[in-house]
C-alpha cells in the first residue's frame, strides 16, 4: 500500500468515527446552533468534532498542519496540510435534518490529493487519492453519463459570502439551459452526490476551502469535469467550484464563469 492510500484509509475511518460522534452529540443536546454571522451557523458538536479530528490526525500524523473551519490553522499548503470541516450543513444538522457531513482533505504542494467525506445517517463514505479512483462504502463510482443538459439537475450553492444577486444570476442561467435547479444546503454532499451521478452538476461562485478540499478531489477521480478550485489563494481565500457529468463541462464552465 502506498503512502497516500494509507492517508485515504485513516482519514476515512476518522471521518466515519467523526459523524458517529456528531450524532450522538447532537442527541445529548450539542445541536443546538449560534450564528457566527447571517446564516452562518455553530454548534457544540462542529468544535467538539473538530477537535476530536485534530487529536486523531495529531496521534497517527504527529506534527502535521491542519487547517479546520472552527479553529483555523496553517494555509501554506506546502503539505503535507490536513484540511476539514467538522460538519458541513450546520444548519440542516442544528434543525435535526439528515443533510450534513464531515469532510477531511489532504494537501500536498498546494493542490489536493486525497479526501473523505462521512455521513452518519444513511451511513456513507466517499473516499477518493489522486490516481486511485473514488468510492462510496467501498465501491467504485463514476461521474454521471448525462450528455444533454435539458435532462440534467444541477445544485446551486450559496452563502452570505457573495450578494443573493449572485446566486440568483446562476441559478437563472442554469434554468435558461433547460437544467433542473435544487439546492440542499450542504456544498459538501453537492459536490460528492455530482460525483456520484446522483447529481449532473455543482456550482457555487465561491466556497472555502474546507467545505470542497476533500470533495474535489472525489470528483477528479469519480471522472468529473472540475474547474480549477484548488489552485490561487484557494486555502486562504476560497475559490468558485464547478464539478460535473464530463460531456457537461464546456457549458457548466460558461455558467461559473457568470
Amino acid at each position: 500500500m502506498t503512502d497516500l492510500a494509507r492517508r485515504r484509509d485513516i482519514m476515512t475511518s476518522i471521518a466515519v468515527d467523526a459523524a458517529a460522534l456528531a450524532a450522538r452529540l447532537r442527541v445529548e443536546g450539542g445541536g443546538i446552533g449560534t450564528l457566527k454571522s447571517a446564516q452562518n451557523f455553530v454548534t457544540e458538536a462542529d468544535t467538539a468534532t473538530e477537535r476530536f479530528i485534530r487529536e486523531r490526525l495529531g496521534q497517527d500524523f504527529p506534527g502535521e498542519a491542519i487547517l479546520g473551519e472552527e479553529m483555523g490553522g496553517a494555509t501554506d499548503g506546502a503539505g503535507p496540510l490536513w484540511v476539514l470541516d467538522p460538519i458541513d450543513g450546520t444548519s440542516n444538522f442544528a434543525r435535526g435534518g439528515d443533510r450534513w457531513c464531515v469532510s477531511i482533505g489532504l494537501v500536498m504542494q498546494g493542490r489536493a490529493v486525497a479526501g473523505a467525506v462521512a455521513r452518519h445517517a444513511p451511513a456513507e463514505v466517499f473516499a477518493a487519492a489522486e490516481g486511485m479512483g473514488a468510492t462510496l462504502n467501498g465501491a467504485p463510482m463514476r461521474a454521471a453519463p448525462t450528455t444533454d443538459i435539458r435532462r440534467a439537475t444541477v445544485e446551486c450553492g450559496w452563502s452570505m459570502r457573495l450578494p443573493i444577486a449572485e446566486y440568483h444570476r446562476m441559478a437563472m442561467a442554469v434554468s435558461a439551459l433547460g437544467a433542473g435547479v435544487r439546492t440542499g444546503g450542504s456544498g459538501t454532499l453537492g459536490l460528492v452526490e455530482s460525483a456520484a451521478g446522483r447529481l449532473d452538476a455543482y456550482l457555487e461562485r465561491h466556497i472555502n476551502s474546507w467545505d470542497a478540499a476533500a470533495a474535489i478531489v472525489i470528483a477528479r477521480e469519480a471522472g468529473c469535469w472540475t474547474n480549477a478550485f484548488d489552485s490561487g489563494d484557494w486555502l486562504a481565500g476560497g475559490n468558485p467550484i464547478g464539478v460535473g457529468a464530463p460531456a457537461l463541462g464546456d457549458r457548466l464552465a460558461v455558467v461559473l464563469a457568470g
